[in-house]
């Protein structure tokens, strides 16, 4: 009798400690997904922040030079001032980007 009340409590307590590595595993688990869903959010937010910045900046301008083009005549000189400043722009907004994803990822 005293050796069935025996294995009797050390299978309760091997199931016990079953269930909690269980319940550990689905926790860490649960807590991984959570992390990655905000990192997720956090990269699709930095890429609508990029697009809009980069549609609101140059690609505005290069629409109003586009107009300009065909409506007057513009001089070469002023024409690639504005390409070089879209152009940096343009730069500017890119190597933003991955500073943002650099400094997510240490």
């Amino acid at each position: 009798m005293d050796r069935v009340l025996m294995v009797q409590g050390l299978i309760v307590l091997v199931t016990v400690g079953i269930i909690l590595y269980i319940l550990y595993l689905y926790l860490h688990l649960w807590h991984q997904k959570y992390l990655l869903s905000q990192q997720l959010q956090l990269q699709q937010d930095l890429m609508e922040k990029t697009f809009a910045s980069i549609h609101n900046g140059p690609v505005q301008t290069l629409g109003f030079l586009i107009r300009e083009v065909e409506i007057h005549q513009v001089n070469q000189q002023e024409l690639l001032e504005y390409l070089r400043g879209i152009y940096q722009n343009i730069l500017v907004d890119v190597e933003n980007l991955n500073l943002s994803d650099s400094t997510k990822h240490r």
